[in-house]
């Protein structure tokens, strides 16, 4: 996470060894908990739990399912009678989804982030870029001395992936056609042969800015269908 108090948290990248975990005509599911004020909760699938207790800016780990149709709830934790979610999620066979709880109570809902199967290749890193703030306008994710990697992200809008060198880079989030910045990304280390997805979360306005962008490695990564 990076917000206001500025950190470098290695663990997002989660390990330097990959290796083929698919399971053939399996799929996989992780939740993130995007939603700013939400409690805690936890998640049940088809009444099945498959989250306890994540909090906002946390990610669980995948699981794999069949394809089919999920009933996806959100309870607050503990209290399994009133959701404050619910929706029906379709799956399809041998996809990879990130299952972003995202808007402010009452209304929160669930943005399936599809985890593309980008080509890796062994000198670049892929990344994209998500805007889940649900009062921010369209936001820019770019080199800290103005280069612009994209524009205009709106909420809710997932960005096609870019190829990047590895190494290490100094980022910035600003409202598109501001100079405003209102994420500060110092140090962010890409490592090569990775699909990096930057999620941008809270809300817009405040000071000091509540907004942090989570920079988790995409399953795409390492469940691939060799």
């Amino acid at each position: 996470m990076y917000g206001g108090e500025f950190m470098t948290h290695e663990s997002f990248y989660y390990t330097d060894v990959l290796e083929d975990r698919q399971i053939p005509g399996k799929s996989y599911i992780r939740v993130f908990h995007a939603a700013p004020g939400a409690p805690e909760v936890d998640i049940y699938a088809n009444s099945r739990i498959i989250a306890r207790r994540i909090a906002f800016g946390q990610f669980t780990e995948y699981i794999s399912v069949d394809a089919g149709t999920y009933i996806i709830e959100a309870f607050p934790v503990g209290l399994q009678t009133s959701p404050i979610l619910r929706v029906n999620l379709p799956v399809g066979e041998e996809k990879v989804f990130t299952l972003a709880v995202i808007g402010l109570l009452p209304r929160i809902g669930i943005l399936p982030v599809e985890d593309v199967y980008e080509p890796i290749n062994a000198g670049r890193t892929n990344v994209r870029f998500v805007n889940l703030s649900p009062n921010a306008p369209g936001l820019s994710l770019s080199f800290r001395m103005g280069l612009e990697l994209f524009s205009d992200i709106n909420y809710m809008e997932v960005s096609d992936y870019r190829a990047l060198l590895p190494g290490r880079y100094n980022l910035i989030v600003t409202p598109t056609g501001t100079p405003t910045v209102v994420v500060n990304l110092p140090n962010v280390r890409l490592l090569p042969r990775r699909n990096i997805t930057f999620y941008t979360v809270g809300m817009f306005g405040q000071q000091p800015s509540s907004l942090e962008v989570y920079i988790p490695m995409d399953g795409t990564t390492y469940l691939r269908d060799f």
